[in-house]
């Protein structure tokens, strides 16, 4: 976050079975890093022990600002724990918080400026020495840790320029694709011109992910080209995004094939699958396109808006019936800031999409709440597709977001991501995430709001991180760990 005069929080202690607002006062400090705060959450047949009260051990001052890059802890390979931070440098700590490294930002070095996105730390092709990957402006860097010192990665940085613009990149993801033992790097960018791409994949050499056997470029996307495997004209009128803003990418399996796939959330009301090839994988049937000059044409996941109301998808979609939506009259989901994740929430050993949208209305548009929407993968013969999953067509919202007043852009609202593990040991996931009505939000895998719990401590502003899960004192009960910032 930027260096303001944030809303340190002290920590506080209370039980998920109920709703009850935090009573703890809190002073103001100029500081960037935040306190934590601590919700133990409980398990059947389980009693939930005392979480003792953190201790303070150090504070580390001027590493510049900080965005939504959290901190890391690793090894790197070396058996001993480090700290690793991303704000515009890149820096390195020991586990008592002395410096050890640092890559330092500016036009002349391989990264230029701040450090929006989370980084990735791994070991990407398997040689033993660990990276440090981050994005920064139209780059994307990776940096080797050796003899304690950060070291350039042969074949980095990455460009994420495309159509002759060099927009920021905002979304940072890894996994290996294709199982063949190295990692891949997905980035994700801010592009908004119509022959721009904004999703890359590189290898771990930073060059362009290109599977064997391909006779199109499997990378970047959305490319202009016509015929198979390209947008240009897939489906009649092709495929095309527009600006990823915040943490817009995710990856798993959501097919029948081994390969992962890469999901993401785009400032154009859509939410694309990938397949590691780059195709864009077809919805079901069931949606088909209205517009008269492709009436009946498949869709795939990308090629159409995604609206609150099932009701309205059925008859827009599928029955071809009605007034077209519109949002002065419709809610419709805006994947501005989404970042995506993908878990299997009914049990059945199939992975569903899961992302948390601000859903908007009226004219001009208006945040109404957030909602969690969730997507079944293409299974089979692929007829459930991009479908709700059941039990999912009315989505679980939150409350009207909070007045910002005249605020523009500081505090930065935070991405809504979504934390999807079993917190009460029923065997079933909970998905977790903070909305910005001043609550964090617990879901059930069957689409109910179990609880929620303020955060705001008597602040007119205040907003939270992604949702930690740990279980701290070793009682077999986890306790939910996160940080808020906000403005009084």
């Amino acid at each position: 976050m930027k260096t303001a005069r944030i809303g340190a929080t002290a920590p506080a202690l209370f039980s998920s079975t109920k709703e009850s607002p935090m009573s703890l006062k809190s002073n103001w400090f100029p500081i960037t890093l935040l306190f934590l705060l601590f919700v133990p959450c409980f398990r059947h047949g389980a009693v939930a022990a005392p979480v003792s009260r953190p201790v303070f051990v150090r504070q580390i001052k001027w590493t510049g600002t900080s965005w939504f890059g959290s901190p890391i802890v690793s090894d790197l390979g070396t058996g001993t724990r480090k700290i690793i931070g991303t704000f515009y440098d890149i820096i390195v700590w020991d586990k008592n918080g002395n410096e050890l490294a640092r890559a330092p930002h500016g036009s002349n070095y391989p990264h230029k400026s701040r450090i929006y996105t989370p980084a990735v730390c791994a070991d990407l092709d398997g040689d033993g020495i660990y990276e440090i990957v981050a994005a920064s402006g139209d780059r994307v860097v990776a940096y080797e840790w050796r003899n304690n010192n950060l070291v350039l990665k042969n074949g980095w940085p990455a460009s994420t320029c495309s159509a002759g613009q060099c927009p920021e990149t905002r979304g940072l993801a890894a996994a290996d694709l294709d199982n063949n033992g190295s990692i891949e790097i997905i980035a994700t960018t801010t592009q908004t011109k119509h022959d721009g791409a904004q999703v890359f994949v590189f290898n771990a050499d930073g060059s362009r992910y290109q599977p064997p056997g391909l006779s199109f470029q499997a990378w970047p996307r959305y490319n202009t080209a016509n015929g198979y495997g390209n947008d240009g004209d897939v489906n009649g009128p092709g495929n095309h995004g527009y600006g990823c803003y915040g943490l817009n990418v995710g990856i798993g399996n959501l097919d029948d094939d081994p390969q992962q796939e890469i999901v993401v959330t785009f400032d154009n009301h859509q939410i694309n699958v990938f397949q590691h090839t780059g195709i864009s994988m077809l919805a079901s049937p069931w949606f088909t396109n209205r517009s008269s000059q492709y009436s009946g044409n498949r869709l795939n996941w990308g090629q159409f808006i995604r609206w609150f109301d099932p009701t309205v998808e059925r008859d827009h979609y599928h029955l071809h019936t009605g007034d077209w939506p519109h949002p002065s009259r419709n809610k419709w989901m805006q994947w501005t800031d989404s970042p995506p994740s993908v878990a299997d929430i009914n049990g059945d050993g199939k992975n569903e999409v899961v992302a948390v949208s601000n859903v908007e209305k009226d004219i001009p548009y208006d945040t109404k709440h957030h909602s969690i929407m969730v997507l079944q993968g293409s299974y089979g013969n692929g007829d459930q597709s991009a479908m709700r999953l059941p039990g999912w067509e009315q989505l679980p919202s939150s409350g009207y977001p909070l007045n910002r007043g005249n605020r523009s852009w500081y505090p930065p609202p935070n991405p809504p991501a979504p934390t999807i593990v079993d917190i009460n040991g029923d065997g079933k996931p909970e998905i977790l995430y903070a909305a910005h009505d001043g609550y964090i939000y617990c879901t059930s895998s069957t689409a109910h709001t179990l609880w929620r719990r303020n955060i705001q401590h008597g602040r007119a502003i205040m907003y939270a991180s992604e949702i930690m899960v740990a279980d701290l004192n070793r009682d077999n009960v986890p306790e939910l760990i996160l940080s808020t910032y906000g403005d009084p």
